[in-house]
């Protein structure tokens, strides 16, 4: 018989984002989720209290991780059109590592704790910040921050979910180039011209 991995927070964590993305969160029960490692359900209850609060914690682990990526973005002086494509630089090298991962956190509803705890916004608002300011510079065109937000989420967003979908082939990160010229052409300061 082989050897058992260690069983860890990080290991229960992967086996769970790994089994709601393939089958759904109601499928994946902590008996599932033994099941999947191997293991004793007693040893997964060493670890996390509940169902829900593995979920919640690999959640908010995700995007802080995410976030953490991307945090020095505020920082930077970087023009706004490079912030963008290090956004998406960023964020799509994070897909290619994790596809799971990054599937849990757009395709599962976080849970009611998560949301709660304000974690789930932290990205969008630290990109509304970015595009606040881009917008008080004159380097983007007027435009209300939350639609500015919800164009660039909707072009980024769609390349990973095609991936999923089979639609385009991988790596994301070979995207982003183009990514950041979709994006630009509906935020850009010469959005107007032809």
């Amino acid at each position: 018989m082989g050897r058992r991995a260690r069983i860890t927070r990080k290991s229960i964590s992967d086996s769970a984002i790994r089994l709601v993305v393939q089958e759904g969160a109601p499928k994946a029960t902590m008996r599932a989720i033994s099941s999947d490692m191997a293991v004793n359900e007693a040893a997964l209850y060493r670890h996390y209290k509940s169902k829900e609060e593995l979920l919640a914690s690999a959640y908010v682990a995700i995007v802080e991780e995410m976030a953490r990526e991307k945090a020095h973005l505020a920082k930077s002086t970087m023009p706004f059109r490079e912030l963008v494509r290090e956004w998406i630089r960023l964020t799509y090298t994070y897909f290619d590592r994790n596809p799971d991962a990054f599937a849990y956190v757009l395709l599962v509803p976080p849970p009611n704790s998560v949301i709660a705890s304000g974690v789930t916004k932290v990205q969008g608002q630290l990109f509304l910040a970015l595009i606040r300011h881009a917008i008080k510079k004159g380097e983007i065109r007027p435009i209300a921050p939350k639609l500015a937000f919800a164009h660039f989420s909707g072009v980024m967003l769609s390349i990973p979910r095609l991936i999923r979908e089979g639609v385009l082939r991988g790596p994301a990160s070979r995207y982003v180039a183009e990514a950041t010229d979709a994006i630009w052409r509906m935020l850009g300061s010469d959005t107007g011209r032809d």
